[in-house]
């Protein structure tokens, strides 16, 4: 083998070396930047953890959040029922006046049945 030769082999050899090294240096680096990032990922997620208190606390917020939507249930009924008795008052004081209207018999000053004037804004 001649000198040249061998020249050639091992200038081959060292750029396939050279060629691995830098390989083996980019994935060391995609390694090491892996890893950094799976340890902020860790502490990140043990400081945002929720813990069994967390978690009890909310549930009674909501408890009782849920106890007041009931009591304001409560109280929309009662306030319905109140409005429904009322409205049937007025009917029944609406329906009470045409049968008084309806009575009276006599002529009124502006010549309506009943000497009972309308009530302003009212169809008869």
């Amino acid at each position: 083998m001649s000198l040249d030769g061998l020249r050639a082999w091992i200038g081959e050899v060292e750029r396939k070396l050279g060629v691995r090294t830098r390989v083996f240096l980019v994935l060391t680096v995609i390694a090491i930047g892996g890893a950094g990032a799976g340890i902020y990922l860790a502490i990140d997620t043990r400081e945002n953890a929720v813990s069994e208190s967390d978690v009890q606390e909310l549930q009674q917020e909501l408890e009782a959040q849920i106890g007041a939507g009931a009591a304001a249930g409560t109280e929309v009924v009662q306030l319905e029922t109140e409005l429904d008795a009322l409205r049937a008052k007025v009917d029944q004081l609406q329906g009470g006046g045409a049968q008084k209207q309806g009575q009276g018999g006599g002529a009124s000053s502006d010549g309506g049945p009943g000497g009972v004037e309308p009530a302003p804004g009212t169809v008869e």
